[in-house]
């Protein structure tokens, strides 16, 4: 077994829970306002198992990237009957079609805050934690020692800390430390991390520990702040159209930077989970045929219209889109399969 195995194999585990809790968010609302709901599957393509309770048949797929509720009206079967989606209010199916989205947000929120509480927010300029045979280690420096000033100038902060090191890669940094009431300085020479291009000298800081108001106020900046970032990339998308769409990642793609991640902790595979959470979230409230967003947007138009859009014309629209999406898909994953 290849030593990254078992964090592919937990990267593919929280992959399933993040779309598990996605169409979980569908699946209690249209239960909730009384729509039949003939089928809740994880995964595309042939089925692995199944079974059957109730009205709903259960089952996993042998493609895990994705997952579908199947409600009765949705193909314009049963388009009038007292379970059909078409039958419900409008703000009744727009709570459906938001409640996937909106638990991969909840998701997000869960996973950021288990971060916080058990591992704290934000770092102190004290060393929480020391790499064997890195530079840190090997200038003499403990586990507990402060951090005052670099190369003359005192830092505020932990944060100081670690950006004042990530601009000076490859250099010397003269470290005034603190330890037991005493000060003195070192001199450490920084590593260059050729991935982030940053610098580096072997440690990690003590972070702050919050309690649960403090712990929820971070993880809902976090998640707003996340979603700025992914909007920002979605302009640049826009605006470089081919360039940027060979820098996307596919699920093969996503699932090995989870796996990566994993390889790193598992605060890093945590937090990167509720990051990807998010990611998912906000990609399907994107207006576009056959994502819950297009879903929503026709459901907004007949709101203001006051009347429904022509069912097969919709239908119509969402399979199309579907159908762009599958060869979108497709095309990222086999760059994946290329990509190093």
């Amino acid at each position: 077994m290849p030593p990254n195995a078992p964090y592919i194999i937990a990267a593919v585990i929280a992959f399933g829970i993040m779309i598990m809790v996605h169409e979980l968010g569908h699946f209690l609302v249209a239960k909730r306002v009384g729509i039949t709901v003939y089928a809740f599957a994880l995964g595309f393509g042939p089925k692995l198992f199944g079974f059957q309770r109730g009205e709903t048949h259960y089952s996993l797929n042998i493609i895990p990237f994705g997952g579908y509720v199947r409600m009765a009206g949705e193909d314009l079967d049963n388009a009038g009957g007292p379970g059909s989606f078409r039958t419900k209010s409008v703000w009744q199916r727009m709570a459906v079609v938001v409640a996937g989205p909106a638990m991969n947000l909840a998701l997000s929120l869960v996973l950021l805050m288990t971060i916080a509480l058990t591992v704290g927010v934000g770092a102190t300029n004290r060393i929480g934690y020391l790499v064997p045979g890195w530079p840190a280690e090997q200038a003499g420096l403990r586990r507990g020692d402060a951090i005052v000033a670099i190369d003359g100038r005192s830092i505020q902060s932990g944060d100081d800390v670690i950006e004042t090191i990530h601009a000076r890669p490859d250099q010397d940094l003269v470290l005034t430390v603190e330890r037991n009431g005493r000060r003195f300085e070192v001199m450490v020479r920084s590593r260059r991390d050729q991935t982030r291009n940053i610098g580096l000298i072997g440690f990690k800081p003590e972070a702050i520990r919050v309690g649960v108001g403090r712990a929820l106020t971070w993880s809902i900046r976090t998640e707003v702040e996340t979603v700025k970032v992914i909007f920002s990339a979605l302009g640049g998308l826009l605006r470089e159209g081919r360039k940027m769409l060979t820098q996307l990642a596919g699920p093969i793609g996503a699932v090995r930077f989870l796996g990566e991640a994993g390889a790193a902790g598992a605060e890093i595979f945590i937090y990167t989970a509720a990051v990807l959470s998010i990611m998912i979230g906000v990609f399907n409230l994107l207006p576009i045929p056959a994502l819950d967003g297009g879903r929503l947007l026709f459901l907004a138009v007949e709101a203001l219209r006051r009347r429904p859009v022509d069912a097969r014309r919709e239908a119509y629209i969402h399979l199309v889109g579907f159908a762009l999406l599958m060869l979108l898909l497709i095309r990222l994953t086999v760059f994946d399969l290329f990509r190093r």
